[in-house]
């Protein structure tokens, strides 16, 4: 890596082939989801094993992905206090799972983030279900909150656990969530719109279902392209901009013109497009931040923090082998000077093109 670097905690263009596909297409569908759609509902499923919430793509614990987020903020010398409070908010959640029942209900606040470190002006209530199987399964939902107050969050609190809460920040809830036995979540939405005026949007959520679908093979394309270490920071960062112009582009046709009137090619790839579109996308202020802020994005999701999006996108980056984790500091053209890998076998090893 070279010394001068763009920050970014959202979304990370590094990913080497040890990662699951399924990981890199989360990701992104998450990060669009959030970013552009600003959508009031996103849905996630975790595992409870060994004592400890699992991420099912990645098998790594949502305490040891907090712990990385912790890492990542002191490296760059930031506050990491909010992320503290979430890794001890799951350390709460394991220990509460341990003795949970198929049926019981979580709850967990995550208010806004300080305005000077890019969080944007809305945070989560995230209610969660424990399911069956051989491994307790949870669903989650992140349902987002336009403009809400420390004292509107103390006040659900206190309807919904029947606890008076007076918490003054919000790594106070972060660090607190609970698993609850008659909870259902049409009493949290009638809670949530009483006190925040929370509305769930189901167009918004099939428009994001239908413009997601539309652009599945090109979402898949790019996961591949950031796979790919062969691939230059220029390239990815352009196959990055196309889709999300491009999921831009068909927000706005969508909204504006009957879904059944849109016609297009379900084939289209991302080296279709990138020509057209990939130029850097406008700002959008969020819990991810402002495009435009040096400090990059940030999020309030706890449950998307550990999803990738949370590195460093450095101007340059050169090649880092995936087979013997040689890391370049300039190019190296065509073969790994560590072990030799070529282009060729990496795709033959991998399948996919570096080309």
């Amino acid at each position: 890596m070279v010394e001068r670097k763009v920050e970014s905690d959202a979304f990370r263009l590094e990913y080497g082939p040890e990662v699951p596909k399924g990981v890199l297409i989360d990701d992104i569908v998450s990060y669009l989801g959030e970013y552009r759609f600003k959508l009031p509902e996103y849905f996630y499923i975790l595992d409870f094993a060994d004592g400890q919430l699992i991420d099912p793509h990645r098998r790594e614990s949502m305490e040891q992905m907090s712990q990385r987020a912790i890492d990542l903020r002191n490296s760059k010398g930031r506050s990491s206090a909010r992320e503290q409070a979430e890794k001890i908010g799951f350390q709460e959640l394991d220990r509460q799972l341990i003795t949970a029942q198929i049926g019981d209900s979580i709850l967990w606040m995550s208010p806004m983030g300080l305005e000077s470190e890019g969080y944007g002006n809305y945070g989560f209530a995230f209610f969660g279900k424990v399911n069956g199987g051989f491994e307790k399964r949870i669903s989650m939902k992140a349902k987002r909150i336009e403009k809400p107050t420390l004292d509107q969050f103390n006040k659900v609190n206190e309807v919904l656990i029947q606890e008076k809460t007076t918490h003054q920040k919000a790594e106070d809830f972060l660090s607190s969530p609970k698993v609850l036995q008659n909870l259902s979540e049409e009493y949290l939405d009638l809670v949530l719109k009483k006190v925040f005026n929370f509305r769930p949007n189901e167009e918004v959520q099939k428009m994001f279902k239908k413009v997601i679908g539309r652009v599945s093979s090109m979402i898949s394309d790019l996961a591949d392209l950031l796979m790919n270490p062969w691939k230059t920071k220029e390239e990815k960062v352009k196959g990055l901009n196309a889709v999300e112009n491009y999921v831009l582009k068909l927000k706005d046709e969508y909204e504006a013109l009957p879904w059944e009137n849109i016609i297009y090619d379900r084939n289209q790839r991302i080296g279709d497009i990138v020509g057209d579109y990939g130029h850097k996308p406008p700002a959008a202020a969020g819990s991810c931040g402002s495009t435009g802020n040096k400090d990059g994005f940030t999020t309030g999701n706890v449950f998307a923090k550990g999803s990738g999006l949370n590195s460093l996108l450095s101007e340059e980056e050169w090649f880092n082998c995936p087979k013997c984790k040689f890391q370049a500091d300039g190019p190296v053209g065509n073969q790994c000077p560590g072990c030799g890998l070529t282009k060729e076998d990496y795709a033959k090893e991998t399948g996919v093109s570096c080309d």
